[in-house]
């Protein structure tokens, strides 16, 4: 005899990928899932669990977890049973949460990087271009002049603008 029985009041239903529903199953649905003392449920990990409401409308999760337990035994004991996690197919998932942006400053340093994912593009792509300029077949007064105007360039206020913060870096390149 299960001593859960009368607390059992829910009826659940099972249905696999290739299988027919099997049930009705007693149960108790809480927020950890749910507990069938019944030895002959066949369900895995992924199979889907059906819960009907008063309202005749049916619920489905999905079974996360199947652990078994051969039960407790002596009088009263817990009789042998299956405990499943489940997750509410049509659940509203809570949003993620926001990352948070830290300022950091640093100064008289080069070569940093903090932050997620971003790269020094501008640097980099600066580096690759005063080098192709310096490995160019002009003569050194035409690779000065280059030079000149990129840094006259960089210098302009609306560059300096959008640039920001890496503008000494890149300024920092052409001297």
């Amino acid at each position: 005899m299960n001593p859960f029985e009368d607390m059992m009041n829910d009826d659940v239903y099972f249905e696999s990928a290739d299988g027919p529903r099997q049930g009705p199953f007693k149960t108790a649905f809480s927020n950890k899932g749910i507990s069938i003392f019944d030895e002959s449920l066949d369900v895995v990990e992924g199979d889907k669990a059906i819960r009907r409401l008063p309202s005749g409308r049916e619920e489905y999760y999905t079974i996360t977890e199947v652990s078994y337990s051969s039960g407790l035994g002596g009088f009263g004991g817990i009789p042998p049973h299956f405990t499943l996690k489940l997750t509410k197919d049509n659940a509203i998932r809570p949003a993620p949460a926001k990352s948070t942006t830290n300022h950091i400053s640093i100064h008289g340093s080069q070569g940093i990087q903090i932050g997620d994912h971003n790269v020094q593009n501008l640097q980099l792509a600066l580096e690759e271009l005063i080098q192709r300029i310096d490995q160019s077949g002009a003569s050194r007064e035409e690779r000065e002049e280059a030079k000149n105007r990129l840094a006259t360039f960089l210098a302009h206020p609306l560059v300096s603008s959008v640039v920001g913060a890496s503008l000494p870096v890149a300024l920092g390149l052409l001297s």
